[in-house]
């Protein structure tokens, strides 16, 4: 049998697997969340459970599910490219038109900012790496403890009986859609990020070879407030292009704009 038949008749067994799952769970008193995990991703986007599945722990798998119950009506376009779209971007016209904007950026600024200079990685951030940055970004951890704490009160609480799975997983898929994280996660649930359609751009301060200001969320009150980079970022970019929006200000990252392929009122 064929990969591709595999997967289908797995696609087509999952629905009535989880249901039982969830039956089972809840006669056998073990811990559901697992399943109801498992059983809402399988009503979104099919590759929305095979990332669930590469997320270490309960916690991150809950909180990247939550982003995607959010980003339900547009999953499919947003989804990060695949190892061929990335090759296709590659030497494209799109992408050539990215880096011209992205030069016109750094001579911008460094025009303003003599000695310093500006660095970017031009690479598509594949699902794989956001998965591994997902599974090892300590906002991400905070976050993903705080959700799973919430989340097992509520499956405990007189309101979620645990004899009606059913019930219980509507109840899960309801909190989590309103769900606000604390903290809120520096980074995209793998599948979501714009980096993996270069929607993004990470700019960082170089000096000689080192770093001046990074994209780290603990140097920004020093290195990009305080030291004045983030204004000096902000001022190269709209004096350059026309293309990018930002810097993204929830949470606050003043090196992280968005691009986009044609101009836009950055206002």
């Amino acid at each position: 049998m064929t990969t591709r038949v595999w997967a289908a008749t797995i696609a087509a067994l999952l629905p009535a697997v989880t249901a039982g799952g969830l039956a089972w769970a809840a006669s056998a008193g073990t811990d559901p969340l697992p399943s109801y995990v498992t059983s809402i991703g399988a009503q979104l986007d099919p590759r929305v459970g095979e990332t669930l599945a590469q997320l270490d722990g309960t916690g991150r798998q809950l909180l990247a599910l939550r982003s995607y119950l959010r980003s339900a009506s547009h999953l499919a376009e947003r989804w990060s490219w695949t190892q061929e779209q990335i090759e296709a971007f590659e030497g494209s016209a799109e992408q050539r038109e990215l880096q011209q904007q992205i030069d016109r950026v750094r001579a911008a600024f460094v025009a303003a900012n003599p000695g310093f200079e500006l660095y970017v990685n031009s690479q598509v951030r594949s699902l794989e790496v956001q998965i591994a940055h997902w599974n090892s970004n300590d906002s991400v951890k905070a976050a993903a403890e705080e959700i799973l704490a919430a989340a097992q009160a509520l499956m405990a609480s007189p309101g979620v009986p645990a004899d009606r799975p059913e019930q219980a997983r509507e109840a899960l898929e309801a909190f989590l859609s309103g769900h606000r994280p604390v903290p809120a996660p520096t980074i995209a649930a793998p599948g979501l990020s714009l980096h993996g359609q270069m929607r993004a751009i990470d700019f960082q301060v170089h000096q000689a070879g080192r770093v001046v200001a990074g994209p780290s969320s603990a140097t920004i009150a020093t290195d990009w407030t305080a030291a004045g980079w983030a204004a000096k970022l902000d001022a190269a970019v709209r004096a350059a292009s026309d293309r990018f929006v930002g810097p993204q200000a929830s949470p606050p990252a003043p090196w992280h704009y968005t691009y986009l392929p044609e101009a836009a009122d950055r206002d």
